[in-house]
């Protein structure tokens, strides 16, 4: 990863560190897809910005729940190429309902053939949010009840 791609990656995901909460706290949390942010600061199914439709495709992480017994297992899968560092996710991110760090994963575009993650959530019940982070096409985000 060259310099620029690493100090633009770390300001993006700084940036929405520090705001996704807060704006998101301010739109209600059932209204964090749906906020003043969305298609600006981070990108949804209906509000990609300054992407197209092509790219929200390639880039909203899809979201599957299994239940087995008591726990609750989540599937991440974003339909993104890999294969170099010129682009490809970089990582999936989770956060509760109140936009707290739960867990993440990170890619390596020449080691993973594709971006899918299985996350564990145990008896965590609640809305879930999701990020999908791409070096080229920021941050995505979708949410699933679980």
């Amino acid at each position: 990863m060259d310099k620029r791609t690493f100090i633009r990656v770390g300001i993006a995901g700084s940036a929405a560190g520090l705001f996704l909460p807060k704006a998101a706290l301010a739109a209600g949390m059932d209204k964090v897809i749906e906020s003043k942010l969305a298609g600006g600061l981070y990108y949804t199914e209906h509000e990609f910005g300054r992407w197209n439709k092509g790219v929200a495709d390639h880039h909203l992480p899809h979201l599957d729940k299994q239940m087995s017994g008591g726990a609750t297992q989540l599937q991440v899968a974003t339909a993104h190429p890999m294969g170099s560092y010129g682009h490809y996710i970089i990582k999936h991110q989770l956060h509760d309902q109140d936009l707290k760090f739960m867990q993440e994963h990170p890619y390596n575009p020449t080691a993973d053939a594709k971006p899918e993650t299985i996350f564990d959530l145990g008896s965590h019940r609640g809305v879930v949010y999701v990020l999908t982070i791409c070096n080229v096409h920021d941050t995505w985000i979708n949410m699933i009840e679980v």
